[in-house]
C-alpha cells in the first residue's frame, strides 16, 4: 500500500481574482472542496457586490478534483458563466483545466482556476 502525503497526487488549487473586487485575491481550494460564487452571503463562499445585475444570487459553483488537475464548474446563473470566452450550458457540469478563466455574468468580474 503506498501512502500519499498531502503534495502526492492531491488536488489542491487556488482559485486568483484577477479583475473585478477580488482582483489579486487568492482563494484556496481543497480536494473535492466546492465553492460557490454569487451575491447572496447565505450560500455563496465568494460574494459579487449586491450591485451587479449581472452575477446571480448562485451563480456558479467550482469544484477541485482529488483525482485529476481539473476543475468542474457548474453555471446556475442567468447571464451566464463563461470559461476562457465560451458560455457554459447552464445547469451542466464541464471540466475544466488549471490555467483557464472565468467571468462571471462579463469580463468585470473574471478568475483563474490554478
Amino acid at each position: 500500500m503506498k501512502i500519499f502525503r498531502k503534495s502526492d497526487n492531491m488536488f489542491a488549487g487556488a482559485i486568483i481574482g484577477v479583475t473585478g473586487d477580488y482582483a489579486g485575491a487568492i482563494f484556496r481550494i481543497d480536494p473535492d472542496e466546492e465553492i460557490t460564487i454569487g451575491r447572496d452571503p447565505k450560500t455563496s463562499q465568494i460574494v459579487i457586490d449586491e450591485c451587479c445585475d449581472l452575477v446571480s444570487r448562485k451563480h456558479c459553483t467550482i469544484k477541485g478534483n482529488a483525482h485529476s488537475a481539473y476543475y468542474t464548474v457548474t453555471d446556475f446563473s442567468t447571464n451566464g458563466t463563461f470559461v476562457n470566452d465560451e458560455k457554459l450550458p447552464r445547469g451542466v457540469t464541464v471540466s475544466v483545466a488549471r490555467g483557464s478563466t472565468i467571468y462571471i455574468g462579463n469580463k468585470d468580474n473574471s478568475f483563474r482556476l490554478n
